[in-house]
């Protein structure tokens, strides 16, 4: 018992000095923020949006969609910059007793957008936006054809 108590003792004694050491930080992890690199985090935004949607028919049927997007946005240079959106959609339907169906859906919808700008009055962008949310969308504008 006194071996244990004396152990202890001096871990006390020891441990504040070994806590007012100070330890030599690695390259690695540096603070240093105006480094120069490709993935700079502080070039990176990031925020959030949520929604929802809900519509019911006289009859009683009736439709809800959940939306979450998160957006990302980097800027390699001021003229040059990527934005990402990733929305995780949930919709699916109701009948009239107030129970859903079993046609609960959820997918990730991707955005992308590069965009440059060289001067002022000059302007390139791509994008690509993955479809309409809804899997039963029909398009009338075909039948005019």
């Amino acid at each position: 018992m006194k071996k244990v108590f004396i152990i202890l003792a001096a871990l006390m004694m020891v441990l504040p000095v070994i806590a007012q050491v100070n330890m030599i930080n690695p390259a690695l992890f540096s603070n240093d923020t105006e480094t120069i690199s490709l993935l700079n985090p502080n070039r990176l935004n990031m925020s959030h949006s949520m929604g929802f949607m809900a519509g019911t028919s006289s009859v009683g049927y009736g439709y809800y969609l959940s939306r979450y997007t998160n957006h990302l946005s980097y800027a390699f240079s001021q003229k040059l910059k990527m934005e990402l959106d990733l929305n995780v959609i949930n919709y699916g339907s109701t009948a009239s007793s107030f129970k859903l169906n079993d046609d609960n859906n959820t997918r990730i919808v991707p955005d992308f957008r590069l965009s440059y700008q060289p001067s002022d009055k000059m302007h390139f962008q791509i994008e690509f936006h993955q479809g309409n949310y809804f899997p039963n969308y029909y398009n009338n504008w075909y039948d005019r054809w």
